[in-house]
Order: structure tokens, then C-alpha cells, then sequence
């Protein structure tokens, strides 16, 4: 019989201790918000954070969604994102909102986004939505939405929405990024 630790032992300790070294987090932030700004030494998010004392509520403001936009192109679809560029105090929340506008018909071309999810809410007419799954079946997995109805795209997988109605469509989106 050999003498020292078992190797069952030596397995078992090696395991945990792996299993101790590989574990992850999402951390709390360091603080409540980081409004953007250009004018400041505190940096987060690759970007400049505004002194708290000098912040506003027009920081957290944002108006416009409700302006119809111009669908007149080759998709007839028109997308108004608010980000962190438009609506500063989005920095470091890992949010952004969009309005859709699509004419008759229109499509909003298939992107995919491989670090967010993203919900749709149908405000105006019938759309036809869905998204491929990325494993070896790539499922289609489709709805026909109408006003009120919300669908939610899993992240980093190739979606579309297509307007099949016969009136402009309007919809709000909300991804994490």
C-alpha cells in the first residue's frame, strides 16, 4: 500500500480550490451616477463624470421620443436611440432607449447586438417580429405583435421587425448594453 494523501484527497482539494479561484461578479457601482462630461478629472466608462454637486435633473432628462421621424428610405424605418451621447446620466447604467418609427411595410434591417437584450413594445399598429437562435437548429422564433403587445430579443442574436400593417408603426425599445 502506498504512503502519503490519497489521491481521491488530492482531487477533491484541487477541485475546490479551482472552484474558489473561478468565481465572477457583477460589482455594485462605486457611486450612485456618473453623468457624463468632458469637463472633469473622474473617469468612468471611458468617460468623464460630472462633479455630483454641479448635477441636475436635466441630467436624467431626455424629450423628443414622442416627434414622429422621417421614414422615407430604402427600409422605411426610422430608429431615435438615447444614449449615454444624448442623455449623459446613461453613463455607467448599462441602459438605452429607442423609438422606431416604420412606415407601411417597413423593416428595420436584422442587427445583432452581442453584449445586450433588448424588449419592444408596439405603441402603434402590427408588427411582425422575431429573432434566429445561435445554436447548430438556428430556430426561428416569431410573433405577430399588436399595440400593446411586447416581445423581448435575447442577447447577441439576429432579430427583425417588419411592419406588416397598413398604417405607420411605432414602437419603444429598451436594451442593456
Amino acid at each position: 500500500m502506498e504512503k502519503g494523501v490519497p489521491k481521491y484527497l488530492v482531487t477533491v482539494l484541487l477541485f475546490v480550490l479551482t472552484c474558489s479561484l473561478a468565481s465572477t461578479s457583477d460589482p455594485s457601482p462605486l457611486q450612485d451616477f456618473c453623468v457624463a462630461t468632458k469637463d472633469s478629472d473622474e473617469f468612468v466608462n471611458e468617460k468623464f463624470c460630472n462633479d455630483p454637486k454641479r448635477v441636475t435633473a436635466n441630467d436624467f432628462f431626455f424629450s423628443g421620443l414622442d416627434k414622429p421621424r422621417d421614414t422615407s428610405n430604402r427600409q422605411g424605418s426610422n430608429v431615435t436611440v438615447v444614449n449615454v451621447k444624448n442623455l449623459a446620466s446613461l453613463n455607467t447604467l448599462g441602459i438605452s432607449v429607442a423609438h422606431i418609427d416604420f412606415a407601411p411595410h417597413g423593416l428595420n434591417p436584422p442587427p445583432t447586438h452581442p453584449c445586450g437584450t433588448k424588449v419592444r413594445v408596439v405603441l402603434l399598429d402590427t408588427l411582425y417580429i422575431g429573432f434566429v437562435t445561435s445554436n447548430t437548429n438556428n430556430c426561428l422564433f416569431t410573433k405577430v405583435l399588436d399595440k400593446g403587445d411586447i416581445f423581448v430579443f435575447p442577447i447577441g442574436l439576429i432579430h427583425f421587425e417588419w411592419n406588416v400593417g397598413n398604417t405607420n408603426a411605432l414602437v419603444f425599445a429598451a436594451l442593456s448594453n
